[in-house]
């Protein structure tokens, strides 16, 4: 059996992931690792983490990340945090393959960390400018 990993950070890449995740959840060869961070967390965002077990998936691991704060220094910590926390997921929990969606800083914790790990990516919808932000 193969795993997937998948990387969510939000309702946004959440629900453009939702034909995939029903497809790996539904394929008996294929084993879904759900790896929840970011806005799905957070209390200030609703924690829509429970839109995903209420639609039938179980988290395998979850990395707080967020702090109360966009400033730069803060983004930064974050990512670091996020670097350290996807770090210790892969260490134990190293999926065959690791779905990452978007450009989000919160993404780009879950790739950067799981380079040293040789792991492979697929990275999908990325790229959009949206003016103001860093992503």
């Amino acid at each position: 059996m193969r795993s997937i990993g998948v990387v969510t950070t939000s309702r946004a890449d959440y629900s453009i992931y939702a034909p995939v995740l029903k497809r790996i959840h539904a394929d008996p060869d294929l084993e879904l690792r759900l790896f929840v961070t970011g806005m799905h967390l957070s209390a200030r965002h609703g924690n829509t983490y429970r839109q995903i077990e209420s639609d039938g998936y179980s988290i395998t691991e979850r990395v707080e990340m967020l702090s109360s704060s966009d400033s730069p220094e803060d983004i930064a910590r974050a990512i670091g945090a996020g670097i350290k926390g996807f770090a210790d997921i892969y260490s134990r929990n190293r999926p065959d393959i690791l779905l990452a969606l978007g450009d989000r800083f919160e993404m780009f914790a879950s790739v950067a960390a799981a380079m040293p790990f040789g792991l492979a990516i697929a990275h999908i919808h990325g790229g959009e400018l949206t003016e103001g932000l860093i992503d």
